[in-house]
C-alpha cells in the first residue's frame, strides 16, 4: 500500500483541511522538489489529503481520489522522513526519502485494541535507495515542482487508446 500511494498516487470524503487553515491547500509554498516530496508524503501519512493534493500537478490531482478512498489516520503512519536524495533532468525527476512508513488495516472508531497493533512497516536509511517505497516522481510545470505520476499518465493513454478503436462491418463488393 504504501508503495502505492507513493508510485502511483482529488481528496477523499473523509479528508482534512479546512481552506485557508494553515496546512491546508492554500497555504502551500514550497517550490524545491526534495521539500515537495516530504511535505506531500507527510501530508498523506497524516490523512491531511486536501494538502497532499496542493503538492501534486494540478492536472494529476483526481487520482488522488481513488488512492485516498477509505483511508484514516489510524490506517497509516510516518516518521522522520527526510529528504535522502534528488535526481532531475530537465523537467522531472525522482526523490529518495528516508524515514520510516507503516500501514495497518482501518481501525473502527469504537475499537478497543491499539491501532497499530497489526501494522507493517518499511524503513529506509540509504540515501539513494532502490526502493519504490521511499521514491516520489517530481515533475516541474509554470516554474514549480510537484509531485506527479508518470507511469498512471501513461497507463491512462494506453487505455483510453485501446478502448476507442473501432471496426466497420465490411462493405458489399459492387457488382457488374
Amino acid at each position: 500500500m504504501t508503495a502505492l500511494l507513493l508510485a502511483a498516487t482529488g481528496c477523499s470524503t473523509g479528508s482534512t483541511g479546512t481552506p485557508g487553515a494553515p496546512g491546508s491547500a492554500a497555504d502551500t509554498t514550497v517550490t524545491d522538489p526534495g521539500p515537495v516530496a516530504v511535505e506531500y508524503t507527510t501530508a498523506v501519512f497524516a490523512s491531511q489529503f486536501d494538502r497532499a493534493s496542493s503538492f501534486v500537478l494540478p492536472r494529476e490531482r483526481g487520482v488522488l481520489k481513488v488512492l485516498f478512498a477509505g483511508m484514516t489516520s489510524s490506517s497509516v503512519r510516518a516518521q522522520n522522513l527526510g529528504i535522502g536524495s534528488v535526481h532531475t533532468k530537465k523537467s522531472s525527476g525522482t526523490v529518495v526519502l528516508t524515514g520510516k512508513m507503516c500501514s495497518s488495516g482501518v481501525t473502527p472508531k469504537t475499537a478497543t485494541i491499539s491501532p497499530h497493533k497489526n501494522e507493517k512497516c518499511v524503513e529506509n536509511h540509504s540515501h539513494d535507495s532502490s526502493d519504490p517505497a521511499f521514491k516520489v516522481a517530481v515533475c516541474r510545470a509554470s516554474g514549480k515542482w510537484y509531485v506527479c505520476f508518470p507511469k498512471f499518465d501513461e497507463a491512462v493513454g494506453k487505455g483510453s487508446a485501446s478502448t476507442s478503436t473501432s471496426s466497420a462491418a465490411p462493405q458489399p463488393s459492387p457488382s457488374r
